[in-house]
């Protein structure tokens, strides 16, 4: 059986997300690409493939600066796939992983920023939202409770792009109301029907 693109994508950067935390794996990078693939109705699915596995890798070397590394990691055109870009493919590969973080004030790129950034965050389910931070936070249920609040309640630093705002507008405005209600109670019932918690 011969790969698709994008098998051959996945396991060129699964390397990268071997040494990462339990959030940020290659099962992660691979519902990004779902979601981003579902949203894309204008890019060469080859961007957004190639935006949603290069967008962590970094993940597990420099939490913080990250994004910042992918994206000249992409500019510097190092890896087979990313040479077969023009520039200004390269550009839009490059600010999509840059600008992927739900902490980003800036006015994105293009739509493929938006599309990954989008599918980076997630449609607004609690309960895998809970599952992820869970597994970064490993099982502390209260730095998830703290995590959840400061990112997605009222006021949350996680903004969603306009793309995902303008489709998704009832359900995040249900979300967010779930989030301002959310417990420990709650996290800690989610994370131990899914054995993250003892």
């Amino acid at each position: 059986m011969s790969l698709t693109f994008r098998d051959k994508v996945r396991e060129f950067y699964k390397p990268f997300y071997d040494a990462g935390d339990e959030a940020h794996k290659i099962d992660h990078a691979d519902s990004v690409c779902d979601l981003a693939l579902e949203l894309n109705e204008v890019y060469d699915e080859k961007l957004v493939i190639l935006s949603a596995y290069i967008h962590d890798i970094f993940n597990a070397t420099d939490r913080k600066n990250h994004h910042k590394l992918a994206f000249e990691y992409v500019m510097g055109a190092k890896d087979r796939f990313l040479r077969e870009l023009n520039q200004d493919e390269l550009k839009l590969v490059a600010h999509a992983v840059l600008e992927h973080r739900g902490s980003f004030k800036g006015k994105f790129y293009s739509l493929l920023s938006e599309i990954i950034s989008g599918a980076d965050r997630g449609l607004a389910n609690l309960e895998e939202i809970i599952i992820r931070s869970c597994k970064f936070n490993k099982g502390n249920a209260k730095e998830v409770l703290e995590h959840i609040k400061d990112k997605y309640a009222t006021g949350g630093y996680g903004n969603y792009p306009p793309l995902i705002q303008r489709k998704f507008a009832k359900e995040l405005k249900e979300f967010k109301e779930q989030c301002d209600k959310l417990t420990l109670d709650d996290v800690i019932e989610v994370c131990k029907k899914h054995n993250l918690i003892a």
